[in-house]
């Protein structure tokens, strides 16, 4: 009889080991791209352990979105030359699999996190809130006519942060000049804004580090504006002069409520003087 049982399994045993069904052994060996070492009198079928590393190898391949029909196609040529080129091509994507996947872990931690904040706010009163310098990408709005000019300035930023390729995990965010609100001038925006890190080549703006006045809305966009109002009268109230920008901070969005009527929106603005 054919072979040493002693280094061979069968295809139940090899299926096993790796963790998988028998009829993706089948399935493999009926495209001719892993069969059996040999078949047994017995008609069992016996896998050589030494194929456990091939079988793990086109299962990366395969994982990697790599067609059976082309592995199949760089079996019947392969070579060790052949064998690096493939390796070098499937660990840039790999590398690039992994660096999407690292964008997206955090952007989930960062929503997590943000999200966990929410939860724990209780307080409907203005606080004093000290922040650090943060650095941001921003584009200027467009002015406010209707809800049309607050989606093309979206977009617009969207836009802006895809063409330069700038990863970030924060929500995007809005500014109000602080003086043309303090002129109670009609409502309008004068930025939109994302968050980066202190190391990103495209920070085009720096929020100051020092003491913010801090308030949250939870009546919807409609009413936002009495948010600002109430921030301004309690300024005026303590004797407080603010300066530089408003910052809007979307907390809970459609992820996690209905609506934007239930949005929870964080308003901060620098204090200058006490």
């Amino acid at each position: 009889m054919e072979g040493n049982f002693q280094t061979h399994l069968t295809s139940g045993q090899f299926a096993k080991v790796l963790g998988i069904s028998k009829d993706t052994l089948f399935h493999y060996d009926r495209l001719g791209i892993l069969s059996p070492e040999f078949t047994a009198e017995n008609g069992y079928r016996y896998y050589s352990i030494n194929q456990i590393d091939v079988f793990k190898v086109i299962a990366i391949l395969k994982e990697l979105e790599m067609p059976l029909k082309e592995i199949k196609e760089y079996l019947k040529k392969r070579s060790p030359h052949a064998f690096i080129a493939l390796l070098d091509k499937e660990e840039k994507l790999l590398n690039s699999k992994i660096k999407q996947l690292q964008k997206m872990k955090s952007i989930i931690l960062e929503k997590k996190r943000i999200t966990q904040a929410a939860t724990e706010i209780i307080s409907a009163d203005i606080v004093m809130e000290k922040n650090n310098e943060e650095f941001l990408v921003i584009t200027e709005a467009d002015p406010y006519t209707n809800d049309k000019s607050i989606y093309d300035s979206m977009i617009k930023h969207e836009k802006y942060l895809n063409i330069y390729s700038i990863e970030a995990s924060h929500s995007v965010g809005w500014m109000r000049n602080t003086k043309r609100v303090l002129a109670n001038e009609p409502f309008n925006y004068d930025y939109l804004f994302t968050r980066v890190s202190k190391d990103s080549n495209f920070s085009n703006f720096q929020r100051e580090k020092g003491t913010y006045l801090i308030a949250y809305h939870t009546e919807g966009y409609s009413s936002i504006s009495e948010t600002y109002d109430r921030i301004v009268k309690h300024a005026k109230d303590k004797n407080i002069e603010v300066e530089g920008f408003f910052y809007e901070d979307v907390l809970l969005d459609d992820l996690s409520v209905r609506g934007y009527e239930e949005y929870l929106i964080k308003i901060s603005v620098r204090i200058s003087k006490m």
